[in-house]
């Protein structure tokens, strides 16, 4: 017998997806869900009790109720867990590259899809008619204003002006008659001739298009400056849009700042109370500028050291104190232009009176059990990588939630890497042009806009950064970071990667049995195929529910007694 009234049942069903299994899903109760959760919590009986008695009020949700109690469960009990309960989906579109690593860089609670240089030209305008590109207010009403636009319109000129020339280049090294594709999905590649059907080949022209767009695009986005304009879409929970908010407000970075406050603006209609505490966090940022003074300090005649290997795994901790020391290196690194192994080393000779400095300027005063530090406790991994690469394998490789990753000021200055096929297509002198306005543009910015002057970093400028990880994220990182459709950047660093665990631990290595060390030209084509064999699948599908639905209700005369149609 039911526990619901059939009353009861019909009101829930607008609610739940079963008034009367043990197992259902919500529906309908946006902003309301982590209400009913925070007090079924404390409450004897399950969801549906609880919505029925404490938030239905003549058969309708009390949103006042509901508010009030996510306030006291926030507030008053300080219960952070409440806000995982609820989540928005919030669209930050035409923000600058450079502030979506802002944004993606917390990486617990939210999932971010964003605009892809893989895939998308930026050789649009706007209204205007301009590039997209962030203009910062800032510089905008400063002396270097005409600096940064005839710059950035330079390189956007430079990146639009190759599009074809590139797809011109792909399509020399492959015409569309001489290409092949698997599009049937029987595991045989054929050309164009091969193809009998019409819909067969008009996907394999739509794949050849990708497969010539895409590479281009590969090649291009080295030219893009982190002040492209792009979008990021993001599901989160209450906890990380909270977390996200304060993160930007508390950011050195104008923009990051003012994304924030629109983005609260939205949220504050959808889901209210979980980003009611979202500001500046004064803790950090008084963290941040000792930091940057005491480091700067420590560092004053250490000139950095360049680095002749592009990825270095650290060697393992063997001690307590060479621990005490890695720890104390990471607290310096996101402050100087330093290797973190030479960071390591520089600490190991320092007194101990300066190390405790070094703690004591990067955690602080600590008010409260909020008042966290930064990534630097998370050390101790493994597997420690002292990385320099191209900005857009960053980016692509940063996003990964297992790992702990730690960056240093984006620059153009450590170096520019001209893509391959640049090279080949001769386009070298081009691209190198681009690098070296960049780098002007930069050295002009830093000293009255130090953070802004970032938004001249390219994607094919070099950046400095480190990541930790253990051996599950190891594998998963690298096995699917080096599948045959990864951009050839991305999948050389990460099999530099498996190939120094290997060195370490050959065993380890060998349990990662899908990394890829492999070279593909012409990966991303097959992939592209593969999709075409899916769309087919889905068309057919399709076709079959229409024909279903055409005769369904449909009377069909049977043999039989005179008169006795059947349906």
């Amino acid at each position: 017998m039911s526990k619901f009234s059939p009353e009861e049942i019909q009101l829930l069903s607008q609610y739940v997806t079963d008034a009367e299994a043990d197992v259902f899903a919500i529906k309908n109760l946006a902003g309301i869900v982590g209400a009913v959760y925070a007090r079924y919590s404390r409450a004897p009986g399950g969801f549906r009790e609880t919505l029925l008695k404490e938030f239905l009020k003549t058969g309708q949700i009390d949103a006042v109720r509901a508010q009030d109690l996510i306030a006291r469960v926030l507030v008053a009990y300080g219960d952070d867990s409440v806000g995982e309960l609820e989540g928005a989906h919030v669209s930050f579109e035409n923000i600058s590259v450079l502030a979506t690593k802002e944004i993606e860089d917390r990486r617990i609670g939210g999932s971010p899809i964003e605009q892809s240089t893989r895939y998308v030209f930026y050789d649009q305008r706007d209204a205007d008619g301009n590039f997209r590109y962030y203009r910062d207010p800032g510089i905008m009403a400063s002396a270097h204003a005409d600096a940064y636009v005839e710059t950035m319109d330079f390189i956007f000129a430079a990146y639009c002006r190759l599009i074809e020339p590139m797809q011109n280049f792909y399509r020399g090294l492959k015409s569309l008659d001489e290409a092949e594709y698997d599009i049937n999905g029987d595991g045989v590649k054929e050309k164009l001739a091969d193809c009998k059907e019409e819909a067969d080949r008009k996907a394999f022209t739509r794949t050849y298009a990708s497969d010539i767009r895409t590479k281009a695009c590969d090649s291009l986005r080295a030219l893009l400056p982190i002040a492209t304009k792009t979008n990021v879409g993001i599901f989160g929970n209450g906890r990380f849009f909270q977390n996200v908010l304060s993160y930007c407000y508390t950011s050195a970075l104008p923009e990051a700042q003012s994304v924030a406050a629109k983005a609260q603006a939205a949220l504050n209609q959808t889901i209210p109370q979980y980003v009611k505490r979202a500001r500046a966090n004064e803790y950090m940022i008084a963290n941040r500028q000792r930091m940057r003074k005491f480091a700067a300090e420590l560092f004053a005649d250490v000139e950095p050291r360049r680095q002749e290997e592009h990825v270095e795994l650290l060697d393992r901790a063997v001690s307590i104190e060479e621990e005490d020391n890695l720890l104390l290196a990471n607290m310096l690194y996101p402050f100087l232009s330093h290797p973190l192994t030479q960071i390591v080393e520089q600490v190991r000779t320092m007194t101990d009176e300066n190390k405790s400095k070094i703690v004591g300027a990067y955690v602080g005063d600590r008010k409260t059990r909020r008042d966290r530090p930064g990534r630097a406790l998370e050390s101790g991994y493994p597997y420690t990588f002292d990385m320099v690469t191209d900005f857009g394998s960053y980016k692509d490789l940063e996003r990964h939630r297992m790992m702990t990753q730690e960056r240093q000021k984006f620059t153009p200055l450590l170096g520019f890497e001209v893509p391959a096929d640049l090279k080949t297509a001769g386009f070298q002198t081009d691209a190198l042009e681009c690098a070296r306005r960049a780098q002007e543009l930069y050295r002009r910015l830093e000293n009255d806009f130090p953070e802004q002057a970032s938004y001249a970093t390219l994607h094919g400028s070099h950046v400095r950064w480190t990541c930790g990880m253990n051996d599950r994220e190891a594998m998963h990182l690298i096995e699917l970071r080096t599948t045959p459709q990864g951009h050839p950047q991305y999948r050389k660093i990460c099999q530099a990667m498996h190939r120094a665990i290997a060195k370490r631990s050959p065993w380890r290595a060998a349990l990662m049995k899908f990394a890829d060390h492999n070279e593909y030209f012409w990966s991303r084509g097959d992939a592209e195929a593969r999709q075409r064999v899916k769309e087919k699948a889905l068309d057919a599908l399709a076709e079959k529910k229409e024909k279903a639905m055409q005769t369904k209700g449909k009377f069909i005369v049977v043999d039989g007694p005179a008169g006795a149609g059947q349906k």
